[in-house]
């Protein structure tokens, strides 16, 4: 061996360095492995990786060409442990919900859409811009941290909150609305409610219920007063004529021209007193005491609908014949939350404009009775060849009954010349302005349809022509006007 001294290298300090990073290497392999070791008990615990039967599990890309699935609820919990929370830390994110930044402040996750969107066939038919929304989650402490997270989530001058119980299943929120101005609910959804745009909204809203996830499995109760709405100018409806929208026999929609003094409208005393009795028995029984919109029986449809309706109540639905109306004059048929919404507004005001007699004047002659049959008049002159003063309590209520679903009772009752008289009995028990007596008598008594009247190419002839406004005399503005207006905006 070569050793030099007085301060010069020798052969052995070499291998001492070698040892040196030797030891450094093992201490940080060991250090990643018990890092590694102590981040996958996290995860494990966290119930990331739990796929039992019905769990709640979505796909996940940890690594490129890697997919997991991944628990639901086991990522809530990662996400709001430390290390979730320091990992999420400044992070961003863009999704089919908008642009989403985490952020950390002490053991909260902070959540932030910038701009958000909403792309759901059940919200609305497009996808809905909304404001920016944060969403702040918390997990609890204690023997519940494993298990509840405290959430609040704000948009606008709208806040909620709601606690959310974690399962392998799914996810439960109970969720709370403080009492908040109608109006700035509508602004969220403006872009989705153009009218909130256009109208004045009044009152106040509270509400709280649960939600099950994925399931939407929903309860919700609903408290809203002093409801007012202006701005849409309904008050055209008080007299004169208008437009709707009327589905012809063929299934295209055809647009109709009617009110007072067209041949086929008819006044409070041509509509009689049956009719209208049968149809509030079957669609709106508390139309005299609501304002538009029905709390109690929206309250009860909402608290059921998680389940199958119970007998009777399946009847009815939580629309009022103002709402109806409105659907038929403004906002169309479409099944979403939006449609909904604006529905509202739009009866709201009517009952205000125009009043009951009115409304139900307007419903009973524009209401769909079935393929190319809008009004009172063409559906008892079609279904039974009676003015609809002639009709028997029972034929009165036959008509009422079937207004949930037109087509289908005109397909496999009328078309097939097979009456069904029990919802047409039921119904006619509800109408209470009838003895009891009365009411009995009727419901044992037969019901027989007028023969089927060939179709004619083109449509129904029960499709009205819009006349010519030189010969009418000038027509107010047509009802879906201003609607049309608003989708502009």
């Amino acid at each position: 061996m070569h050793v030099e001294m007085n301060g010069e290298i020798t052969g052995d300090q070499p291998r001492a360095r070698w040892r040196l990073l030797l030891r450094i290497a093992g201490a940080s392999a060991l250090g990643t492995a018990l890092l590694l070791a102590a981040l996958g008990v996290i995860v494990a615990t966290s119930g990331v990786f739990d796929r039992r039967a019905g769990a709640w599990t979505v796909p996940l890309s940890p690594l490129p060409g890697v997919t997991i699935e991944a628990n639901v609820a086991g990522l809530a919990r990662l996400a709001t442990s430390p290390v979730g929370l320091r990992l999420l830390d400044g992070r961003a994110r863009t999704t089919r919900l908008g642009h989403l930044r985490f952020a950390r402040e002490h053991d909260t996750l902070v959540l932030r859409c910038a701009p958000c969107r909403l792309t759901d066939p059940r919200i609305a038919t497009r996808t809905v811009a909304l404001p920016a929304v944060e969403l702040r989650v918390t997990r609890r402490t204690g023997i519940e941290s494993n298990n509840l997270l405290d959430l609040r989530v704000s948009t606008l001058d709208v806040q909620a909150s709601a606690v959310a119980t974690l399962a392998p299943t799914g996810i439960t929120l109970a969720w709370t609305l403080p009492t908040v101005p109608v109006a700035a609910l509508y602004r969220v959804l403006a872009d989705a409610v153009p009218e909130a745009r256009l109208a004045r909204i009044e009152g106040q809203m509270q509400a709280e219920g649960t939600l099950a996830l994925p399931t939407l499995r929903a309860r919700s109760d609903v408290r809203i007063d002093g409801f007012e709405v202006g701005g849409l100018t309904t008050e055209r409806l008080q007299s004169g004529w208008f437009t709707f929208s009327c589905r012809a026999a063929d299934g295209t929609a055809r647009s109709v021209m009617s009110g007072d003094g067209e041949s086929g409208w008819l006044d409070e005393a041509a509509l009689g007193t049956l009719l209208p009795a049968a149809v509030l028995a079957a669609e709106d029984q508390r139309f005299l005491q609501h304002a538009g919109f029905d709390p109690v029986e929206l309250t009860q449809v909402l608290a059921r609908a998680d389940g199958d309706d119970a007998p009777g109540t399946a009847l009815r639905g939580a629309s009022t014949v103002t709402q109806q109306l409105a659907r038929t004059l403004y906002t169309g048929a479409e099944r979403t939350l939006a449609r909904k919404l604006r529905e509202l507004l739009y009866a709201v005001e009517m009952e205000r404009t125009l009043g009951k007699a009115r409304i139900l004047q307007l419903y009973l002659n524009t209401v769909d009775w079935g393929p190319g049959l809008c009004g009172a008049r063409a559906a008892a002159r079609t279904y039974f060849n009676k003015r609809v003063t002639q009709l028997t309590p029972l034929e009165a209520a036959w008509l009422a009954g079937v207004l949930r679903g037109p087509h289908a009772a005109h397909e496999r009752q009328f078309r097939a010349g097979r009456a069904d008289p029990a919802r047409a009995r039921w119904v006619l028990m509800q109408m209470r302005e009838l003895p009891r007596a009365q009411r009995e008598r009727a419901a044992r008594q037969g019901l027989a349809f007028a023969s089927p009247a060939p179709p004619r190419a083109g449509g129904s002839a029960n499709i009205i022509a819009a006349p010519s406004r030189a010969r009418r005399g000038a027509a107010p503005a047509p009802a879906p006007a201003l609607a049309a207006q608003a989708a502009t905006l």
